[in-house]
Parts: structure tokens; sequence; C-alpha cells
């Protein structure tokens, strides 16, 4: 199974739900940059938030690989893209370095992962992954996307209606 590099939202997201056991559970190797690492962990803990002490216990249980990348040149291209973060930079730039699978939400990274033939995913893949695992059922994981959508993720209706046919059809 090809590595997933995870991005910040994901990870938030699925957090906040309850879903920590998943992350943990997947059987892919899982990876993220030192920026999101930091950002969910440290950052999530300055401002007081509940799912950065759950997610700092995954880093600590070394559920997550953190790595850095090597391209210092490539994160500093991606870097130059308007509204771009450098957490999403070395997301990307760690995916690109290692064909492996960008778990990414956000649309400007989404976008420039196209243009760079970088594979990725969004958070909906992982759900889907776990009811396939049997971490979780059907129901858990169509409950999960209408929680996160309450707790601020974003999703435009069409994108909303193909999560819940695909779950549906698992």
């Amino acid at each position: 199974m090809t590595p997933l590099v995870f991005n910040s939202t994901p990870l938030i997201y699925l957090t906040k739900v309850g879903l920590s056991n998943v992350l943990e559970g997947l059987t892919f190797e899982k990876i993220t940059s030192p920026c999101v690492r930091k950002e969910v962990v440290e950052e999530g803990k300055r401002k007081g938030v509940p799912d950065a002490v759950v997610l700092g216990k995954l880093f600590t249980k070394n559920v997550f690989k953190v790595c850095t990348p090597k391209g210092e040149k490539f994160l500093i291209q991606l870097s130059e893209t308007k509204g771009f973060h450098i957490a999403d930079a070395e997301v990307l730039a760690l995916a690109k370095e290692g064909s492996y699978v960008a778990v990414i939400d956000d649309e400007v990274a989404r976008k420039t992962a196209k243009i760079y033939g970088i594979h990725y995913v969004g958070t909906p893949y992982i759900l889907m992954q776990a009811v396939y695992e049997g971490l979780i059922t059907k129901n858990g994981a169509k409950q999960a996307v209408n929680d996160m959508v309450s707790a601020g993720w974003r999703c435009n209706v069409e994108s909303y209606a193909k999560i819940m046919e695909i779950l549906e059809k698992i």
C-alpha cells in the first residue's frame, strides 16, 4: 500500500469527530511534515484545542512518521503560490519525493497537486478506507461526514451528495 502524507485539515477534523482510532488503525503507512505536526499539536495546544492533545498522543505513539522534505527548490517553488501555506508545500513535496499520496482537502493544494502530477485524496477517502478495513461502519462514516460539516469542515453540496452516495454503495 502506498503511504499517505497527511495535511492538517484531515487530522484535525477526523480527531474533532472522535475518529483518532481510525487514524491509528489504518493499515497504510502514515506520514506528515514538521509544519503539520507543529500546527495540529503545538499551536493547537497553545490555543487550548482538545483535539491537539489527542493528536499529540498519536505522534507520541509514532502513529505518524514525521519527515522533512529534501527538495528545497521545489518547496520554494510551491511556496510562491498565492494562498499556499508552508505546511501544504511540505505535504506535497513529501508526496512527490516518495511517490506517495497526499491527503489534502484544501482547494488550492488540490489544484497545485494536480499541476505537479501529485496523487491526492481527501478526508472522505480516509473514511471510506476505514469502512473497508472494518474500523467504522458505513453509517458511522456518514455520521462522521455530518459531524465534520457541523464542526466547520468545508464541503459543497455536490461533494456532500457524492460522498454520501459512495458511502452508501460500499
